[in-house]
């Protein structure tokens, strides 16, 4: 009987964890990516603008990502293309890994360095975040890209 009992509270809160992680169940048993998009209607799923050089935020995420434990620094390219006025981008992958299956996401991060018309120095932040396995990530991967926003924060 208290066998039974233990494994009935269990399995509930099992499943009252999963059901405080889904955030739009219309989406997260069925998807497992997420990108930032500049039409999103949540603001925190938008691209970034920032107001400094490319790579001052490339430190400011790699910092970031030195600190947290579930985060890893797969590698850098560097995209700079050749052409009238140079556009300055670096892609950076990253993964994150959940803590008690161990799960890998991987998150992928283009910098765009822009000058603007009058001369400021801008750099456009892109991300998207996917799964390795499974056809739904109970929302994991937009709240990878709403936690990967913290790198900037201090901005």
């Amino acid at each position: 009987m208290v066998v039974a009992v233990t494994a009935g509270v269990v399995t509930l809160a099992i499943v009252a964890r999963v059901v405080t992680l889904v955030d739009d169940w219309g989406r997260d048993w069925t998807n497992n990516h997420a990108k930032w998009d500049d039409s999103a209607t949540d603001p925190e799923m938008r691209p970034m603008r920032l107001h400094q050089p490319i790579a001052e935020v490339r430190q400011e995420l790699e910092t970031w990502v030195e600190s947290e434990p579930i985060w890893q620094l797969e590698s850098i390219a560097d995209d700079s293309v050749d052409a009238p006025v140079a556009v300055q981008t670096q892609a950076i992958h990253l993964t994150r890994r959940t803590k008690w299956l161990r799960f890998v996401d991987d998150v992928h991060v283009q910098l765009t360095e822009e000058v603007s018309s009058a001369g400021e120095v801008i750099t456009r932040v892109d991300a998207e975040s996917q799964s390795r396995v499974g056809k739904g990530d109970l929302g994991q991967n937009p709240r990878n890209l709403k936690h990967l926003r913290e790198a900037f924060s201090a901005e």
